[in-house]
């Protein structure tokens, strides 16, 4: 009796075994969700909507996008860590997922230790932005504007620690300037605000400003990467004005820890084949950022020389989370 018993034990363990090894390889079987950390109508959503799209008929299955806002991401990041890790429930992480690293003192999870990175989506230069009452034309003229009023010149970003919140603290130290912060829930309401007068100027992503600046609503003044960015090519670096300045983003797919070894290299196979695409690459590139669909084990070279980038971004621009 207890032979038979032991038998039948190992026989429904191995069964078991078959069937989740089963459903590996059938993944995905259902709706994948990808929880975006800021508010619809953002970069980050804008990337994560083009993915969810082509990743959709890739897979054959539907690929939705949830918006969890707040917290600099912490809110999306603490919910997909706390998942299940079967590879339905993923994050859409951001450099600022690793600047919050060392910018708060306590975080409810570990960007390095709770999540499994899957693929780096896009890279997406920031664009200097400001309203156009603003009486300048230039970098230079901002600075010596900003000089004269100090205090009195509102900039926007998607939250605290973003790459738009660390961009004005940078700005504002290299050029001895003196400027206030105002953190939305995402780049989109902060452009429209700009727009709207009530903040001045804003280091916006360029997938967010692209349309506003092509169409008049704002002034282009300078972008954030050492060279000019292709779209907007009569636009100068930044640090033509400033050197050394010199700032980036970039959006990529996280899973919870634990999940299995066969879905990450099944979903990391997908996302590269569509970011590759002909298509979105030109879809992507239109929007403003550079299509990217790396491998897991080149994702995590890159974020290891992230951690370091962005620690020292925080630690010599002197920003907080407020």
């Amino acid at each position: 009796m207890f032979k038979t018993t032991i038998k039948l034990l190992t026989a429904l363990a191995a069964a078991s075994t078959a069937c989740v090894s089963m459903a590996q390889a059938n993944y995905p079987e259902h709706a994948v969700n990808i929880v975006v950390p800021f508010s619809a109508g953002g970069s980050t959503d804008i990337v994560a909507r083009i993915l969810a799209n082509g990743l959709s008929k890739s897979v054959g299955q539907p690929v939705v996008v949830e918006n969890k806002p707040g917290a600099s991401g912490n809110i999306a990041g603490d919910y997909v860590a706390r998942a299940k890790p079967d590879g339905y429930t993923l994050f859409m992480g951001t450099s600022t997922s690793i600047a919050n690293i060392s910018l708060f003192k306590k975080l409810p999870f570990d960007i390095l230790e709770d999540f499994i990175p899957v693929s780096q989506i896009v890279h997406t230069p920031l664009v200097l932005i400001a309203n156009n009452d603003l009486p300048v034309q230039d970098v230079a003229g901002l600075i010596e504007l900003a000089r004269k009023r100090p205090g009195e010149l509102n900039y926007g970003s998607g939250g605290p620690g973003t790459s738009q919140h660390l961009g004005g603290v940078m700005f504002a130290t290299m050029a001895k300037v003196e400027m206030t912060h105002v953190p939305y829930k995402g780049a989109a309401p902060a452009v429209t605000d700009l727009i709207g007068g009530n903040i001045q100027i804003m280091f916006a992503p360029l997938i967010d400003a692209l349309g506003f600046i092509r169409s008049g609503k704002v002034k282009a003044l300078g972008v954030t990467t050492s060279k000019p960015a292709p779209q907007v090519p009569g636009i100068p670096p930044i640090s033509a004005t400033l050197p050394g300045f010199e700032v980036a983003t970039w959006n990529a797919i996280f899973a919870p820890k634990g999940t299995p070894a066969p879905v990450i290299a099944n979903l990391s196979e997908h996302i590269g084949k569509v970011m590759h695409s002909t298509e979105v690459q030109k879809t992507i590139e239109e929007q403003g950022s550079e299509s990217v669909g790396s491998t897991p084990e080149d994702f995590k070279k890159f974020l290891d020389k992230e951690v370091v980038l962005w620690r020292q971004l925080v630690e010599s621009s002197g920003a907080t989370p407020n």
